[in-house]
Order: C-alpha cells, then sequence, then structure tokens
C-alpha cells in the first residue's frame, strides 16, 4: 500500500468529524449558524473533574469536597468563558489568555455589552409585562445557594423543569444525530478491506438510526417542548423589542446572580456547567475510527468553508515545557504506509445560566461611543465570515477518550520527537493532546501515551474542539427606531 501524508490524513479526518458535528445530508441537516473551533492542543480532563456538574455547589458531604467542587466550577468555566473567531483554531496562547485577562472573556465582553447599551424604552401594558413574567418563570426560576465562605445565602438562576426538559431532549437529539453521521460518513469514506464493516454497518442500521433521529426530535417536541420554549422566546424577543428597559435590567440581574465567589483566584466568576452533568461516566459514547486508505476526495469540498474549521498542520508538535514557555515548534511533514485512528467521542451542552444570547436576536438596543461605548469595534458585522468583538460563543463541547493510534511509522516519529524535547513538555497532533499537562490555574492534568511497538495509546478524556453558534449583525437597530429616542 503505497505512502499518503499524515497532512492528508488529519485534513480528511477533521472533514469527516466537521460534517457529523454540523450535519449534511436530509437527515441531520447541515446547520447555517455554526461553526467549529478546533484546540490547537486538546484540553485534557479527569472524569472526576466534572463531579460538580453531577453533585452541584454545596452538595459535598463535606467542606473539603464542597471546596473542591467550587475549585471544579472555576476551572471549567475558565475553560469554556472564551470567544471563538471565525479562524476555526483555539490555539494555546488563546487557551492561556483567559486566565491573564478579563477582556479576552466571553463573560467580560457579554457583561460591558449589556451595561452600555442604550435601548428603546416605549411602555409595556400591564397584561405584556404579566404575561413575560410568567414566560419567564416558566423557563428560570429563582433557587437559595448557600456561600461556602462566608455562609451567606445568595439568590441565584437555575433552569426550571421546561428549560430542563428542552435541554435534556435537545441532547439527546444531539446523541442521535452525530451517530448517524458518523455512520453514514464513514461509510461514505470507506475503501479496502478496512471500510468493509463500516459500509455494512450502514447498509444494515441506516434506516434504524435514521429512526434514531426522527424519533429523537419527536422527543425533543412533544417532552422536551420544543414549539412551546421557541415561542415563548420568540414572544418575549418581539414584546420587549418595544421596551426593553426592564427586560435589560433583568438580564444584567441574571448575570449578577451567576457570579460565583472563588477560593483560591480570589474575586468572582461566571458560572457555566454541562449538559447532562454525568456525561463523563457515560457508556453511551460513539466510536470513531479513520484508517490510511480512506480518500478526502469527496468531502475536500466541505473544508474549504471556513465553518469547518481553521487550517491546521499535522506535523507533530510541542508545548510549554520547563518554565511554562506556550511557545510551540513543528517537526516537517511526514508520510505513513499504514496508519488507523480510534477514539470514543461525544458532544456536551454548555449551559450559562446567567447568559441570554437572545438579546443579540433584539432590534431595539445599540452601542455608541457617544454614550459609554470605548471598545474598537462593536460586537459582530453579520458578514460571512463575521468580524467583531462578539461574533459566536460556544453551545457545544467536543470531547474524546481513548484515542489509539496504530501505525509504525507514527508512533516511530512520536518516540523520536517525544525524546528530543523538554521532559515537561506537552506533544501535540492536531486537535489532540498526546503527552504532557493542562493546568487550569491551580489545577494540573497530567496526560501520558503509551507506545507498545506500533500502538500509541492515550487512554484519558480530552476536548478536541467546540460547536459555535454565529451572533447575527449586532447591534441592528430596527428601521423607525430614532437613537434619540433610546435611553
Amino acid at each position: 500500500m503505497g505512502q499518503r501524508s499524515i497532512n492528508d490524513l488529519g485534513e480528511t479526518m477533521l472533514t469527516q468529524l466537521n460534517e457529523i458535528v454540523n450535519g449534511g445530508d436530509d437527515t441531520v441537516k447541515a446547520q447555517p449558524n455554526s461553526f467549529v473551533s478546533w484546540c490547537q492542543p486538546g484540553i485534557p480532563f479527569e472524569e472526576s473533574d466534572f463531579d460538580f456538574a453531577v453533585k452541584g455547589l454545596g452538595g459535598g458531604a463535606d467542606a473539603e469536597e464542597d471546596k473542591l467542587l467550587l475549585q471544579q466550577a472555576f476551572n471549567f468555566s475558565q475553560v469554556v468563558d472564551f470567544i471563538p473567531d471565525a479562524s476555526g483554531l483555539y490555539k494555546d496562547d488563546q487557551q492561556q489568555a483567559i486566565f491573564r485577562t478579563s477582556e479576552a472573556r466571553l463573560s467580560h465582553m457579554y457583561h460591558e455589552i449589556l451595561n452600555l447599551s442604550r435601548v428603546v424604552d416605549t411602555p409595556l401594558t400591564e397584561k405584556e409585562k404579566e404575561k413575560i413574567e410568567k414566560f419567564r418563570n416558566l423557563l428560570w426560576v429563582k433557587k437559595e445557594e448557600k456561600n461556602i465562605v462566608t455562609d451567606e445565602k445568595k439568590v441565584v438562576t437555575a433552569a426550571g423543569p421546561i428549560q430542563e426538559a428542552y435541554d435534556n431532549a435537545l441532547d439527546k437529539y444531539i446523541d442521535a444525530s452525530m451517530s448517524y453521521g458518523m455512520a453514514r460518513i464513514q461509510a461514505e469514506g470507506a475503501t479496502g478491506v478496512d471500510g468493509k464493516a463500516a459500509v455494512a454497518n450502514f447498509s444494515v442500521n441506516g434506516d434504524l438510526l435514521r429512526l434514531k433521529v426522527k424519533r429523537a426530535e419527536q422527543e425533543w417536541e412533544s417532552r422536551g417542548h420544543r414549539s412551546d420554549v421557541d415561542a415563548i422566546n420568540a414572544y418575549i424577543a418581539q414584546v420587549t423589542g418595544k421596551s426593553m428597559l426592564l427586560w435589560k435590567q433583568r438580564l444584567i440581574d441574571n448575570y449578577n446572580d451567576s457570579l460565583r465567589d472563588s477560593l483560591n483566584q480570589g474575586g468572582q466568576f461566571f458560572y457555566s456547567t454541562v449538559i447532562p452533568g454525568n456525561f463523563a461516566h457515560a457508556k453511551g459514547w460513539t466510536n470513531y475510527s479513520v484508517y490510511h486508505s480512506e480518500q478526502s476526495s469527496t468531502t475536500t469540498k466541505e473544508r474549504t468553508s471556513w465553518k469547518a474549521g481553521g487550517k491546521m498542520n499535522f506535523g507533530l508538535f510541542s508545548i510549554g515545557g520547563d518554565g511554562g514557555s506556550s511557545k510551540s515548534t513543528q517537526t516537517g511533514e511526514f508520510s505513513v504506509s499504514d496508519f488507523r485512528m480510534e477514539f470514543e467521542m461525544a458532544q456536551v451542552l454548555v449551559s450559562r445560566p446567567g447568559m441570554y444570547p437572545e438579546f443579540f436576536m433584539n432590534r431595539g438596543w445599540d452601542l455608541d461611543a457617544g454614550h459609554g461605548w470605548h471598545f474598537d469595534g462593536l460586537p459582530s458585522d453579520g458578514e460571512d465570515p463575521p468580524k467583531g468583538l462578539f461574533v459566536a460563543y460556544p453551545t457545544t463541547i467536543l470531547f474524546v477518550r481513548n484515542v489509539k493510534i496504530t501505525s509504525k511509522e507514527f508512533s516511530s516519529e512520536y518516540k523520536k520527537f517525544a525524546k528530543e524535547i523538554s521532559g515537561s513538555a506537552g506533544v501535540g497532533w492536531g486537535p489532540f493532546s498526546l503527552k504532557g499537562s493542562a493546568s487550569s490555574s491551580e489545577e494540573t492534568n497530567h496526560f501520558e501515551s503509551t507506545t507498545d511497538g506500533s500502538e500509541l495509546t492515550v487512554s484519558g478524556m480530552q476536548i478536541i474542539g467546540f460547536k459555535n453558534h454565529i451572533i447575527n449583525k449586532a447591534p441592528n437597530l430596527a428601521e423607525g427606531i430614532d437613537k434619540e429616542n433610546l435611553v
């Protein structure tokens, strides 16, 4: 069998993963308002890092466990508190930037936009106010939470039963869609003896997988209240377009309610969590594999779009090392005559109780330098690709675990490269971490791979990318609204 560039194999894999995540046929249609940011390198986590999402803050058996849960929440919230850009890459320097400056954070910019926006103020009727309040209380609830530092009780915002049902049903729909997409893409790209199983699987199970997608979509509609939640959000956006002053204040209050006190770092952080909370311990992750003889020609067109993720070099590279340097060095491209990569993958929803993206859909607000907006630019120009300070936000995390690469040449190249770099430096390939550690402020997760002949195994769990929702032009003041009437 002939040689294939490791870079071509990597590109084929990212093309397939992008279509699996974003959809691409009549069963799971492509999503036009989303794009993928690939990590470089992957961000390692341990299963126990998500205990806070299962037990909840304050849900520990004792004070020591409560402190650990709070630290876990802080670590995770920092990782997802970034604004993606159209480059489609989330590199190491960007990952580290959110720990160094608040201005690199999604939460900081969202708060600034809320605070400095000027909104229309046409008074609502009492009936409209009552209906909006009723709808909001159906989706979100207030509950008391004890501050483990001060013992004071604080009222926080959390998803209500209907919103929880919506999110859980959406998560099941995403799982069904990904399983179908994984089987379809692998069958379409299958070649040679290694591809026989993928073709047979889709031939036999394709209808069942399509049925699972349809069933999950029906469950999302019925038990997940999909139409109800969408209608509620549409009504709120429409009515508050006349008078946004009270709504804006409510959003600011919800943002403040979502701030948590950090123990070791001082100050506060913007709380975020995952749905489902127990995903790390779940068994239903989707299997994926890519092998040497697969060709990229059938999906090359997908990689020409910026929405498929940024251009990535698939040479081995090093990150960090003694002294904490984030500089990376890459090897030249090399080729292999045999290659197979396998892993399990899960898409996990990001939940931010204090952030309401619906604000950006509303056309009754504006920003201008004469009224406090001193940033160089606006949130989004709405172009394709978009430019601005807040063009998108991460909605879904792409986790992989149990990564295994079978290739004598790749394993040999990896071992040679690993010997040449600092012992504490990490080694990455594309969006994957193969060796090293990931630091989340006070927390460090060590990540090691093992080689056995032609096999390289990475048994841990890591984030390889994020699926992001694109924000249309913002602000986008509706025609007929006089800026002089904004408050």
